[in-house]
């Protein structure tokens, strides 16, 4: 059967992706652009730093493998946790074919209840 965009949404039908992790900190109003090579949808242990957060937690992860010139260190993938942004960014991925092409990433504000918009890009600005 082939999977729908709610099986991603379904954390006990994902595998757990491996370590290590490159958790993507995004800072409020500062764009981040990523080339996109490649992606893949999982699930991580996080350990949530905001008051009143629980000690660890399961959530959905979207992995986005870039290259050297992105991201200059190893591993060269990011891992995108926060809920609002890994529901619009796997909806983008699994309809538009972004291998190659760029996302720019912007955060609005800090703290568990941030926005975010994705723009895709032909090249980086």
């Amino acid at each position: 059967m082939m999977a729908t965009v709610l099986d991603y949404f379904d954390l006990s039908k994902l595998k757990t992706l491996p370590p290590p992790y490159e958790i993507l900190e995004l800072t409020p109003c500062e764009p981040v652009i990523i080339k996109v090579l490649d992606y893949e949808i999982g699930k991580i242990t996080i350990h949530p730093r905001w008051p009143g957060a629980p000690p660890s937690k399961e959530v959905l992860c979207v992995r986005i493998f870039t290259d050297k010139q992105t991201k200059p260190t190893f591993p060269h993938y990011w891992d995108i946790t926060p809920k609002r942004l890994t529901y619009q960014l796997i909806n983008i991925l699994i309809q538009e074919k972004l291998t190659g092409k760029y996302i720019k990433i912007h955060r609005d504000i800090p703290g568990p209840k941030a926005h975010y918009s994705i723009q895709i890009l032909e090249k980086p600005t």
